[in-house]
């Protein structure tokens, strides 16, 4: 029936007898591999290449760190204004982690990170202290040497939930807010990586 809308941009009500034409757009956002997943049966081929009119490649924030610092000046400007705030700066150690940070999380988790330093700081500064624990205990780690083997997006998705949670004390609902995610879909994450066990907090 999608694909049906879709192609001939017509479409019939519940309980309806005829068809209705309909001007509709339609604009989808993955994070996946949509050619693998048609190749391993994941995904209907025929649905994407409907869709797959114009396409646009965003790549993650780790391959564009240029963009951190404006991306930074302009969370800090957003979230002080709505906390009826001046905007803090940024002490050059946080910047210079936050250049360096993989950002498992994305764009979401600078702004979640930069959003948490304005509440933290008392000052006019943004300090290491006010940063979450993950970006800190991983600075050290945040690049490979050559030859060693790095970890999959997977792996890098499981360390990054598990941080979150031990910085949200186990609170799965602020631990869902950090990571920009409804409480339903970290469930399903934590399902899917056996991480149920892990804390007990709601």
């Amino acid at each position: 029936k999608l694909l049906r809308v879709i192609q001939e941009r017509q479409m019939m009500r519940v309980g309806g007898t005829q068809t209705i034409d309909v001007d509709i757009r339609f604009l989808a956002a993955t994070n996946r591999d949509i050619e693998k997943s048609i190749a391993e049966g994941r995904f209907r081929s025929d649905l994407y290449y409907r869709l797959n009119v114009i396409s646009l490649d965003i790549p993650a924030l780790r391959d564009r760190r240029d963009d951190i610092p404006l991306l930074c000046q302009y969370f800090l400007m957003k979230h002080a204004k709505l906390m009826g705030k001046e905007a803090p700066a940024l002490s050059s150690e946080v910047l210079r982690l936050l250049q360096h940070h993989d950002f498992p999380g994305n764009v979401r988790e600078l702004e979640n990170i930069i959003e948490r330093g304005i509440v933290l700081a008392s000052g006019n500064v943004i300090e290491l202290r006010h940063l979450p624990k993950h970006p800190r205990e991983n600075e050290s780690t945040s690049t490979n040497e050559v030859g060693e083997e790095w970890p999959t997006l997977e792996e890098n998705e499981i360390r990054y939930i598990k941080d979150v949670l031990r910085e949200a004390d186990g609170n799965k609902t602020m631990a869902a807010s950090i990571l920009g995610i409804d409480r339903s879909s970290l469930w399903r994450k934590m399902k899917r990586y056996g991480l149920e066990d892990d804390t007990h907090r709601p």
